[in-house]
């Protein structure tokens, strides 16, 4: 039989835990349910058609006036199984079913209502810190493999010659390194120098910067150097200062441990990022079996499909740096 997830009450002690809908809201991805395979099409206009006109000119050179660039979103089975023994609970008295005792007859897990739910909150934490960083690869059963994230779709059209600096939308930074002294502020200039270097209309409008803690605080402390003499900036003051510096006004910021650490920069315009799935309720249904194999274990299963995609890397619209980040896994109490 199958169950869906249901809140009982209980009184256990929870540690705080990580919330995919609200990460992706506040890294500003857009949640997609995908049935198949989708497929955005993005069309590439030619300029440089202008000529001078003479009587007598040779016409009818042929030429392209377009190009298409294609980003596809199809979404990949993933799963979590737990096989559970009630057994394991005989001698004690659980507390998240109302103090209901261990029943032999019924076969009922004691913390069943607990399971189906930190399953869901567990399954989707593994999502969340794996958005940025995993490479689908079926012969490995990890959450790292479980489907493909933003940052290997990322590398796999910088090897494409799709992002590279001929085509501006690849700009050589370096790492960012905290000042040697007083007199360093190589890390504020190299953010000034990325960011003057985007694409004048992506300029014009809302920008997107996804970057670790790394890069900004080593920005932060080189800031700090220029101006130490007449005050102790925060954060804030660094950002805002930045903003003027690059003319920016509409940058924003976004900051979140699922990027991991290191020095990758990508600046981009909203609405670039896309987390397919193929069902949104999919994750928070639990199948439970019982009994399973041995009639005192249970099976609780969830499943559900996940990809990424970059919807255009064209310079209006996306910029990265050269720089790589290594993924941070919060997911879990232990």
């Amino acid at each position: 039989m199958s169950r869906a997830a249901i809140t009982y009450n209980n009184v256990l002690r929870e540690l705080p835990y990580f919330k995919l809908n609200e990460i992706a809201k506040n890294l500003r991805l857009n949640i997609i349910s995908v049935q198949g395979e989708d497929v955005l099409i993005s069309k590439r206009r030619k300029a440089g058609v202008l000529r001078p006109y003479s009587p007598g000119l040779t016409l009818g050179n042929e030429q392209e006036l377009m190009k298409f660039f294609e980003a596809k979103l199809k979404p990949e089975l993933t799963y979590a199984e737990i096989n559970e023994n009630i057994t394991s609970y005989k001698e004690k008295k659980v507390i998240s079913n109302q103090g209901e005792m261990l029943d032999n007859k019924s076969k009922k897990h004691p913390l069943e209502l607990i399971i189906l739910r930190d399953l869901v909150i567990s399954y989707a934490e593994d999502v969340a810190f794996q958005l940025f960083f995993a490479e689908r690869d079926e012969a490995i059963l990890s959450p790292s493999t479980a489907f493909t994230g933003f940052n290997p779709r990322l590398d796999i059209l910088v090897a494409a010659g799709e992002i590279s600096a001929a085509k501006g939308n690849l700009k050589t930074t370096g790492t960012f390194d905290v000042p040697v002294d007083e007199t360093d502020t190589d890390a504020y200039l190299k953010l000034v120098d990325f960011l003057s270097s985007a694409h004048p209309l992506m300029r014009k409008g809302e920008c997107l910067l996804y970057a670790a803690d790394k890069p900004l605080k080593a920005a932060l402390k080189a800031y700090t150097n220029i101006v130490r003499y007449h005050q102790n900036p925060t954060m804030e003051d660094m950002l805002n200062k930045l903003r003027s510096d690059v003319e920016l006004p509409n940058l924003q910021v976004l900051r979140d441990p699922i990027l991991g650490t290191g020095d990758r920069l990508s600046l981009m315009v909203p609405g670039n990022l896309d987390l397919g799935v193929n069902n949104e309720g999919d994750a928070g249904f639990v199948q439970v079996r019982n009994p399973y194999k041995d009639p005192n274990i249970v099976q609780y299963w969830i499943q559900a499909a996940y990809d990424t995609r970059v919807n255009d890397v064209h310079p209006k619209f996306f910029m990265m740096n050269e720089q790589v980040n290594t993924g941070v896994n919060l997911a879990g109490d232990y």
